[in-house]
Parts: C-alpha cells; sequence; structure tokens
C-alpha cells in the first residue's frame, strides 16, 4: 500500500487482486466480485469488514475499475464500489488447464473408472450451493455413479453444518491442477450448483476437458457460460435431479453438450483477455499521466 505508490512515481500503477494503494489515485484495479457485500457470513468477520470499508473507496481514488463479468459490473454499481461508466469487464481467461498434463493417478487413487462420477467442488461457503448437489443425490442415481468432491474439507465439515453428503461420496482432498484436469475429463458430468460468482472458473474448465456442465442459472454464470452449459434453479433440487439424470441417459444431450462447451470455452481465453486488457489500458496512456507500472498482486 505505500512501496508501490513511492516506486510508481505518479505513473499508471495496475493492481490486478481487488486492493489497490489508497495514496495513488493514477491507478486501475481489478476488483472481482462482491461477494462479501452479497454473502457476508462466507467470509472472516475482519476480512468481510475491511472489504466492505476498502473496496468503495478504492473504487472512488481508481481511475478505472476492471472486473470480470457484466454480472460482477452491476453488482459492484449497486453496492456503491463504483459507478457503471467507470467500470470495464475484461473476462478471465480460462485455457490455463490445458497447459497441465492430466495425472490419472488420483483416479486410481479413489478406485474410479472413466464415467463413472458425478463431479463437484468441494467448499463449505454457503453461496457455493453444494449442499443443493447432496440432497439432489441422496437417492443413488440410475447406473449407480458414485458422487466426488473434488478438493475442499471432508464429510465431517459438511456435516457439521447439517449438510449430509449422500452415501458412497468420495471426498479427494486436495488435488493439483494435473489431478483436477484428470478428474474434469473422466468425470460423467460436472455440477456448479453456486448462488452467485462474480465469474466462476471451474464450468468453464471442465468444458474446455470436454465434459458436460450442469450449472446454476445465477451470478455470472449465464453470461459466462452461454449455451455451453445446462442451466438449473439454483434452488431447485429437483431441478438438479432430473437434469443430471438427462445427462447421464441421453448420448444425444451429452454430446451436446460437450460440443457447445468446447466452443463456449475456446472464446474465454487468456490471449482475449490480455487483448482486451491492453487496449483499456493504452487508452489510458494516451490520456497522459506518464507510462504504465504493473502492480503485482498484493493479498492472498
Amino acid at each position: 500500500m505505500i512501496t508501490l505508490p513511492r516506486h510508481a512515481r505518479g505513473n499508471l500503477l495496475v493492481n490486478f487482486c481487488n486492493l489497490a494503494p489508497l495514496l495513488h489515485n493514477n491507478s486501475v484495479v481489478m476488483i472481482h466480485d462482491a461477494q462479501t457485500f452479497l454473502y457476508p457470513e462466507d467470509y472472516s468477520g475482519r476480512q468481510a469488514a475491511a472489504y466492505r470499508h476498502l473496496l468503495p473507496w478504492i473504487g472512488r481514488r481508481a481511475r478505472r475499475v476492471l472486473t470480470v463479468s457484466e454480472f460482477a459490473r452491476q453488482t459492484l454499481v449497486a453496492h456503491s464500489i463504483a459507478s457503471l461508466e467507470k467500470i470495464d469487464v475484461v473476462h478471465n481467461g480460462t485455457d490455463h488447464l490445458l497447459d497441465v498434463a492430466p495425472d490419472r493417478s488420483v483416479l486410481a487413487r479413489h478406485a474410479l473408472t472413466p464415467r463413472s462420477y458425478v463431479l463437484v467442488i468441494g467448499t463449505a461457503k454457503g453461496y457455493k450451493n453444494i449442499r443443493r448437489v447432496f440432497e439432489a443425490l441422496q437417492d443413488r442415481l440410475p447406473g449407480g455413479p458414485r458422487l466426488v468432491v473434488a478438493g475442499g474439507p471432508g464429510a465431517e465439515v459438511y456435516r457439521k453444518k447439517g449438510w449430509e453428503p449422500p452415501e458412497h461420496t468420495i471426498f479427494t482432498s486436495f488435488v493439483s491442477d494435473a489431478e483436477l484436469r484428470a478428474l474434469y475429463e473422466n468425470a460423467a458430468v460436472f455440477i456448479f450448483p453456486s448462488l452467485t460468482e462474480g465469474f466462476g472458473l471451474p464450468p468453464v474448465e471442465a468444458m474446455h476437458c470436454g465434459t458436460p456442465v450442469i450449472a446454476a442459472r445465477a451470478g455470472a454464470m449465464p453470461e459466462v457460460c452461454g449455451d455451453g452449459a445446462l442451466l438449473v434453479n439454483a434452488g431447485d433440487t429437483r431441478a438438479f435431479r432430473t437434469a443430471i439424470e438427462a445427462v447421464l441417459q441421453d448420448r444425444q444431450l451429452r454430446d451436446e453438450l460437450t460440443g457447445r462447451g468446447r466452443t463456449r470455452a475456446g472464446e474465454l481465453t487468456w490471449d482475449r483477455a490480455g487483448e482486451r486488457l491492453e487496449t483499456i489500458i493504452s487508452g489510458l496512456l494516451r490520456t497522459g499521466r506518464k507510462s504504465s507500472l504493473s502492480g503485482p498482486c498484493d493479498q492472498s
């Protein structure tokens, strides 16, 4: 917060990780979402309070605010973080996982075979809505595919929150990017049930891997997934169950989702994100205030 402005010496400072030095107003800041405003209970009290206090201040001081979706843009406006005309959307790239070779040892470690499981990303945050998948799959699916929870805590953490995982659920605990790619590629279907997301990388990562995706019709998911995913009501347990059964039983639907998913994922690349960012930054440089200085992430 102090060192970067001193080194920038008035130059344009670009910050990609939500926070930016308050003492330097020649800056661009990427604020990814407003989750601490929408679901403060899912963050530590100190973290939520700090973000709720700092983000509007940072938004006022910055020359431009970047965010990752039109949904996030509208949310930042709704919570008075910045005005609509001050915010530019730069969609995330999603093709980073393709640079990692899949590590299929994770399948053997958990006795999994291709297309024998339904995949979800593990998290105990309420807005991630994993309990909805647990509820939808309490009764075993036809054909017996298991639920695999990649990453996140073990079953006991969910049970303490009153969320009962289906019988025979597999909890992988931490997985590397290489293991995650292998899990994506071999899943029968990937489920992303979040109540809100500023962007939502996992469903598009799964699309890159050729896996059919079911996502909640909430947050930025309709914008980000487009027609590459089957979208359902985030609060409708039966809708998730019906969608999962449909994908598992209908080969034509699976093939259509796989094809549309790959097409949509191919539109969300880091090259395109970089081109969009360059256009925005170049415009600011042409209006003066010296040359640019790219700031590193200053938060975890």
